[in-house]
């Protein structure tokens, strides 16, 4: 008896060895740099073993060439038929959930459409290792054919010359454009009910209503419009169907040449699920999480390259697993088991980028929250996620957690014994702020209260055609500072990129110098919008996505793809750095305004010498209030800051005519970006990181503990400034069981303030720091870095120094 149960528990534990041998970390890139550093020595490709495929990039292009001169969305949709119908395709020896994206499992794959300049060097230098000279021979004359027709890079021949030279950031250091896929997410309860065949006849309908409304085929524009499209999500949904198709037949070849009959029933229950989905609604628990992640691969990677999941992963898919369970058809820990397949399959995700950027990958799914009535939407499935995720410990996807007035107290003892032992991959999200945040924004409150959380803090409607570009808005706030206080001119260049604001030593009041902040603000703004808005519009031309469209309300009955119709306009820049530029303009106000102690002159001189010589004068400025302590006098600059600076980002318009908006998001990049911002008055030196995240407090300067940071993030105005990425970090042992109900108590604290997001690692520094020394011994330690789980051994040694040196509480 004791050695059958010991079989059966080995069994149950498959997903554990799938985990451990298969190399689904080999995505990850080992490190980025900084941009401005000198010295690149903490760079390193993809760790070793990653191959770039350029099967797709090879299918794409001959598809290409054989539809010029048609329309684009047309192209697009039989390039993406192409690839469906001709990639290779393959079934891991041991998984359940099936589909592949690139040839071999170790493989990431390049989307020529979007990029193609910056691979066609980068094969040649950094990326090297990735293609033996066969393939790169073969990447570069697929390049060739690309050069008019890639995405990436037009805009610099079409920009104005005023604003071309603001597109590198290495020349005047506030903002980097990145180009990014376009994100939206397919309404799956949709998709779960009608299956792709049951779409396709909504689009057969709507093709046969245009052709018979005289008010359409009387517009020629409009009908072709709208026809091209229509057509173009059929061929797509048909190409689908039949990718699906092809490994319910690769499953029957390799059920035929299986020993194993328990491996035998498998494969054979994978070809009936794949027989039937995505073409059809599923009717099982399986059907359901095969269909979730045959869309989730064609709209989040085949497709196009884009970051995110942005679905309510227990919402869509506790139906399934409640009618299976109650007739009898599958037990919890069966049912965990196939979550756990799903997200090992998540985990062989990874993003192609330009050698100085991390691959982040972020896929991100939400839990928890309200109902559409607003009762507590936590079921089972929530439970069951988050068993999953924990006995994986990998870094993808992460957990996104809802919180609420009503959140039940066994949830929330459940999220602190994840916290315990599996921190880096969860964040929160307050409801009581989004509900109040969304609806101000004019978004019904049914719609407000199914938001998701897409990327790192980017939040989305699931279904409703709304995506914002992942990339191409980070933006430093302390460098604005610097500008405004050397009239505009770059402290490393002593060039004039910025706008030519008054001599500082002239200033009479703290205002004076707000002020100069904020039309420095607004300067480099006016230069990354004028970028931005090109780019969403060479999108719309060149990268329509018809699949993902006919998946999202509206688009189908408004004919038109979701790069076109939008049902909110959301268009995002990432600012950083807030609480850096606080803490300066607090001190200077202290040191300079209010007690008269030091001249304006004198600091100008010691920040344009990087305190070199003044590090007495430089431990005034230091010692001056710090955000994060509870002390109204910094506190209410910080809110000030926030608001006028999030006020300038919203006063420019995008090309959907709605405003643009501040996002969290560009928290990781507070790291990445500031290596060209110099000395600033907080008492930060050269090319210092500025604070983590974008609400945090600056490493080592909260001293009162975590409640009095809380007091200070939460005068902060949430609603109408949204840019609040949190972190915190806490010794593991005041999670224990002792301490539990005073965490939760600490989390309800958090929920009443209105704090719109926190995260937390709770990781011994001690580990930490073995870590860094000895890298093999913690090949999946996840860490929560900004906005993004990584794995701590992936990390630059200045990310993993920065997360180290965080100030870590022992008690609230």
């Amino acid at each position: 008896m004791e050695a059958i149960i010991k079989e059966e528990r080995i069994e149950e534990r498959i997903t554990e060895k799938i985990r451990d041998e298969i190399p689904f970390q080999l995505k990850q890139k080992r490190a980025f740099s900084r941009v401005g550093d000198k010295k690149l020595e903490d760079y390193m490709p993809y760790r070793p073993g990653v191959k770039l495929c350029i099967e797709r990039a090879r299918l794409v292009t001959q598809s290409y060439k054989e539809t010029e001169g048609e329309a684009m969305v047309l192209r697009r949709a039989k390039a993406l038929a192409y690839l469906l119908d001709n990639m290779t395709i393959w079934i891991g020896k041991q998984e359940r959930i099936v589909g592949n994206f690139a040839s071999t499992p170790e493989s990431i794959i390049t989307y020529p459409e979007l990029f193609w300049r910056w691979l066609d060097k980068s094969i040649e230098k950094e990326y090297k290792v990735l293609l033996n000279d066969k393939e790169r021979e073969e990447l570069h004359g697929i390049h060739k054919y690309w050069k008019n027709l890639g995405v990436h890079g037009q805009e610099r021949g079409l920009l104005p010359e005023e604003i071309l030279p603001y597109w590198r950031y290495d020349n005047h250091g506030v903002f980097l454009w990145l180009h990014g896929g376009r994100t939206g997410v397919p309404n799956y309860e949709k998709l779960f009910k009608a299956g792709l065949n049951g779409i396709i006849k909504e689009v057969e309908d709507r093709l046969k209503e245009i052709s018979s409304d005289p008010n359409i085929y009387l517009n020629g524009r409009v009908y072709l419009e709208q026809k091209n499209f229509l057509d173009a999500t059929i061929i797509t949904m048909k190409a689908a169907i039949r990718w699906g198709q092809r490994y319910a037949e690769k499953a029957r070849q390799l059920e035929k040449e299986e020993k194993d009959e328990k491996r035998q029933h498998e494969l054979d229950k994978i070809a009936e699920i794949c027989d039937w989905v995505p073409g059809n609604p599923p009717r099982t628990l399986h059907e359901a999480l095969q269909c979730y992640y045959f869309i989730l691969l064609l709209t989040k990677v085949i497709d196009l390259q884009a970051p995110g999941t942005g679905d309510r992963f227990d919402q869509i898919i506790y139906p399934f697993y409640r009618r299976d369970k109650e007739e009898g058809r599958i037990t919890r820990e069966e049912a965990q088991e196939l979550v756990e397949f799903l997200f090992l399959k998540q985990n062989e995700f990874g993003d192609l980028v330009p050698p100085l950027m991390e691959a982040l990958t972020l896929r991100v799914s939400t839990i928890g929250g309200v109902t559409p009535k607003g009762d507590d939407a936590t079921n089972e499935m929530t439970y069951i996620a988050m068993d999953a995720k924990d006995a994986m410990g990998l870094a993808q996807p992460a957990l996104a957690v809802r919180i609420h007035n009503k959140t039940p107290k066994a949830f929330m003892y459940r999220i602190v014994e994840s916290l315990r032992t599996n921190a880096g991959v969860y964040s929160f999200f307050n409801d009581n702020f989004y509900l109040q945040h969304l609806t101000s924004l004019g978004l019904p409150i049914e719609d407000a209260r199914n938001y998701a959380i897409e990327g790192c803090m980017r939040w989305i409607i699931p279904g409703k055609a709304m995506g914002m570009r992942a990339l191409g808005g980070n933006f430093a706030l302390p460098k604005c500072l610097e500008y405004a206080l050397n009239q505009g001119i770059d402290k490393f260049s002593g060039k004039q990129w910025g706008f030519p604001t008054a001599d500082p030593r002239t200033f009479t009041s703290i205002e004076d110098l707000i002020e100069a902040y904020l039309t420095q603000v607004k300067f480099f703004t006016e230069k990354l919008v004028a970028i931005y808005n090109l780019v969403d519009s060479l999108d719309e031309q060149y990268l329509p996505q018809p699949f993902l469209s006919a998946l999202m309300d509206g688009c189908i009955e408004h004919g038109r793809d979701c790069r076109v119709y939008k049902y909110f306009a959301k268009t995002i820049i990432q600012p950083v750095g807030h609480v850096t530029v606080a803490n300066s303009i607090a001190a200077i106000k202290k040191v300079v305004f209010d007690e008269k102690k030091v001249s304006m002159d004198e600091v100008l001189n010691a920040l344009k010498n990087n305190w070199e010589g003044k590090e007495e004068l430089r431990q005034k400025f230091i010692e001056a209030p710090k955000f994060g302590n509870d002390d109204d006098y910094v506190d209410l600059i910080a809110r000030d800051i926030v608001q006028r600076s999030t006020d300038v980002v919203n006063s420019f318009k995008n090309i959907y005519g709605g405003h643009f908006m501040c996002d969290g998001t560009g928290g990781s990049s507070y790291f990445r970006y500031s290596g060209l911002t110099g000395a600033t008055p907080d008492g930060r030196k050269d090319r210092d990181v500025f604070n983590d995240g974008t609400i945090s407090p600056a490493i080592g300067t909260d001293m009162k503990g975590p409640s009095a940071v809380l007091k200070s993030v939460g005068k902060i105005d949430h609603v109408r400034t949204f840019t609040q990425l949190f972190n915190q970090k806490f010794m593991p042992q005041f999670l224990s069981d002792e301490h539990r109900d005073a965490f939760v108590g600490y989390l309800r604290t958090w929920l009443d303030l209105g704090i719109h997001h926190i995260q937390f690692n709770v990781i011994d520094k001690d580990i930490l720091v073995d870590a860094k020394k000895h890298p093999e011994k913690y090949p999946r330690l996840v860490v929560r870095v900004a906005g993004f789980s990584a794995y701590f051994i992936d990390l630059a040694p200045g990310v993993q120094d920065q997360i180290i040196a965080r100030t870590e509480h022992p008690s609230v």
